[in-house]
């Protein structure tokens, strides 16, 4: 069938043209796309140096954030049916791996990534597995569904594994979509919150979703600026900067027994630190984290409906397009500026 998608050929440009992708077959669902949110990641191809290898840009459709609702199944599929409204995760593991088994396909060593190395969700209609669909709570829009298969997923899932409360500071670095996914979460956990950003505009959303603490690193020490709050420092701090600077104010500034985790992702950029001070001698633990496991969607979605509350999480979407060319032409622009927060395709 022919669907509508995004095309990045990798030349800072997006379009929308016209792609063939296959009826759904076996365990296969088509869905629907109501709402496909951008990444940072996809960039990535926009730039022409994919974070995930394997294909020349704009060899798939792109975009791994979708939502929708599913409108036909194949014969083997037994836990969805047509109408369920669903949000799609972006990894499509084997589905017998360890990994896989324990609901973490981004682990698995054959897993394909959507919109890198299969079709993504920047389209009308998307074919993926079954084991990919997760069901969206009635209360949540699908615009929250899309956004919380990652920002707000991931960071919930990385608040809970650094056992985020209210007994703690946490520091962000960052506060992009990731970042501010970082704020909401951390608050709604009880944690003080210092949010650190080089963009007055970001640190403003940030203030306004609730952070304690707001600070400009190019304008203020940010060590010296967490000092001043507290002697010890941070407990707990997040870097979605992926900046090397940003990464050794936040281990400096971590006190001992703390926990960093590092969410963006530099890629081929070097990172220098300092083990033996920043980790060894205070016994910080540094540490990678990288989405969710399946089995936390309930929890997430729970902890979006009951303790951020919808219409507070869905504040982080800034800015909506038609799945049209020219709006996509000014979606990746914007979102390339960091003219935005997150963008929503709604085809």
């Amino acid at each position: 069938m022919k669907v509508k998608g995004v095309h990045l050929p990798g030349d800072k440009k997006a379009h929308v043209k016209e792609w063939e992708i296959e009826e759904p077959k076996d365990d296969e669902v088509l869905v629907e796309i109501k709402a496909a949110a951008l990444c940072r990641s996809d960039m990535s191809i926009y730039y022409g140096v994919p974070l995930i290898p394997g294909f020349p840009p704009g060899t798939y459709i792109t975009g791994h954030e979708p939502s929708g609702v599913i409108s036909k199944v194949g014969p083997c599929v037994r836990n969805f049916k047509e109408g369920d409204r669903v949000a799609v995760i972006c990894f499509v593991g084997c589905g017998h791996c360890r990994y896989c088994r324990a609901g973490e396909p981004n682990l698995c060593d054959t897993a394909k990534c959507l919109g890198f190395t299969t079709h993504g969700g920047d389209a009308e209609y998307l074919v993926v597995p079954e084991r990919t669909c997760l069901p969206i709570p009635d209360e949540m829009s699908y615009a929250l569904g899309a956004v919380s298969t990652d920002a707000i997923g991931n960071l919930y899932s990385t608040m809970k594994y650094m056992s985020v409360s209210g007994d703690d500071f946490v520091a962000v670095a960052g506060v992009g979509p990731m970042g501010l996914s970082a704020v909401l979460c951390a608050l709604a956990m009880g944690a003080t919150v210092v949010a650190f950003d080089p963009m007055e505009n970001r640190l403003k959303k940030a203030k306004e979703l609730g952070a304690h603490y707001v600070a400009n690193p190019h304008k203020v020490d940010p060590e010296e600026f967490i000092r001043n709050i507290s002697k010890e420092g941070v407990t707990k701090a997040i870097d979605c900067s992926a900046e090397n600077e940003a990464i050794n104010y936040l281990l400096n500034s971590t006190r001992k027994h703390g926990i960093v985790s590092q969410i963006g992702e530099p890629g081929a950029a070097s990172v220098t630190i300092n083990p033996s001070e920043q980790l060894i001698h205070k016994k910080l633990t540094y540490v990678g984290s990288w989405y969710f496991a399946l089995p936390e969607w309930d929890d997430i979605t729970r902890f979006i409906i009951e303790k951020i509350g919808v219409e507070r999480a869905e504040s982080i979407i800034s800015h909506r397009y038609p799945l049209e060319e020219a709006a996509a032409d000014e979606a990746f622009k914007l979102f390339d500026r960091r003219e935005t927060y997150k963008v929503v395709f709604t085809p």
